[in-house]
């Protein structure tokens, strides 16, 4: 699909860069020969209106006629026409009216001419067109000519372009592909032991509840991961449609984060890891509770999975220079390669790309919890540079809130 959209980019491009260059070539010869022609013009009225031929390189010739049309008197300039010459481009002209205009072609050569009646005779100017017929030739040559060179260097310039445009498009169609096969691929894993444990418990109908405990509690927490990857699968695609609204209160930070890591507490205790918080008192914020706490327990979630048996986790709430809200959450652990940090935050993007669910998520935590720093109007970047995983999480002023008044 990419490729056959930069191809079609690609042929409607050219046509039209050629299509212009046709139309600009057409219009400047068009140009040049009329301007030829208003010049021959302006040398026939000249002549008329003088009654003598005063153009010393064009080839003319003035006439002056009777009340029947016959030849009373001629003189050429730069023109060697015989009398009877003379006489036939007469027959031809258009004398009957006031003022006639035109064009006459005579053994090969065309002549324009210019007639204006006076007194029951006539004077009448004609001048060859060969300067013009040359004209008209060299543009008609040179148009073919730049047409065809144009078809020949725009070819690899509307290519580049066709490339240039169509990267972002390849990109998010490659993106999406791989969405649709991470999805798959998550989706597929708990399905698979949900079946598999259905099937066991439908295989033993008179088994007693007891014996089948182990089979239910698998297909309960399958069901509640896979209830949890759709949930942050919508609220992402949500974000992308630009459908979340943040309801936005008071909080006091420093409570709401310090009942979420004393809940935290037991079971990082249990893992063998050291918890430590740093939170500075009664901080307040005007945000999204339930989008913060989503935000927390992402960053906490996935601090706890890399965090290895005797290794720490350390955070610190406070303001930064700005006097926006800062977290900041470390943990110990194998450091995350300074090319992967920026990829993290990107979809169904696992440093290990083993996928073994014992590391637990499924790659989508620090998108949501980007894409909810984002929406208050703050970051979320990822740093290693001293061997440890900071996560530092800055909170500014959601948009909603800029343009209000106090």
């Amino acid at each position: 699909m990419p490729k056959k959209l930069r191809l079609r980019f690609l042929l409607i491009s050219w046509g039209l860069l050629l299509l212009f260059l046709t139309a600009l070539c057409c219009g400047v010869s068009l140009y040049l020969y009329q301007s030829a022609v208003n010049e021959t013009e302006a040398a026939l009225r000249k002549a008329v209106e003088t009654e003598t031929l005063t153009d010393e390189t064009r080839g003319m010739a003035g006439l002056r006629l009777g009340a029947n049309g016959d030849i009373v008197h001629a003189e050429q300039s730069h023109l060697s026409l015989s009398e009877e010459t003379l006489h036939e481009i007469v027959l031809k002209m258009n004398i009957r009216d006031e003022q006639g205009i035109g064009q006459v072609s005579f053994e090969g050569k065309r002549y324009r001419y210019l007639v204006i009646l006076q007194g029951g005779g006539a004077w009448a100017a004609i001048a060859e067109c060969t300067q013009e017929q040359a004209l008209a030739k060299t543009l008609r040559r040179n148009t073919v000519i730049f047409i065809l060179l144009g078809m020949l260097l725009m070819m690899p310039v509307c290519a580049l372009l066709a490339s240039w445009f169509s990267k972002p498009i390849e990109t998010a169609w490659e993106k999406q592909n791989d969405f649709v096969s991470d999805a798959t691929h998550e989706l597929k894993t708990p399905l698979t032991v949900i079946a598999a444990n259905t099937e066991a418990v439908l295989s033993n109908p008179e088994a007693p509840i007891e014996t089948q405990e182990r089979f239910l509690d698998s297909i309960k927490d399958e069901t509640a991961r896979m209830a949890g990857l759709v949930g942050d699968l919508l609220f992402l695609a949500k974000i992308d449609a630009g459908e979340i609204h943040l309801d936005l209160e008071p909080i006091d930070i420093s409570e709401m984060l310090e009942g979420m890591c004393m809940e935290r507490e037991s079971d990082l205790f249990e893992a063998g890891c050291d918890f430590d918080y740093e939170l500075t008192p009664e901080l307040t914020y005007q945000g999204d509770r339930k989008r913060i706490e989503q935000m927390m327990n992402a960053l906490l979630d996935n601090a706890q999975m890399y965090t290895p048996e005797g290794g720490s986790i350390r955070m610190v709430v406070n303001h930064d220079r700005k006097q926006q809200l800062r977290i900041v959450l470390s943990n110990s652990g194998n450091p995350i390669p300074e090319q992967e940090l920026g990829k993290i935050f990107e979809r169904f993007y696992r440093v290990d790309p083993s996928r073994a669910r014992e590391t637990g998520g499924y790659g989508l935590g620090l998108c949501v919890a980007r894409s909810i720093a984002v929406l208050h109007g703050g970051s979320l970047t990822a740093d290693c540079s001293s061997g440890v995983n900071v996560f530092t999480a800055i909170l500014g002023t959601p948009p909603e809130q800029k343009n209000e008044k106090p």
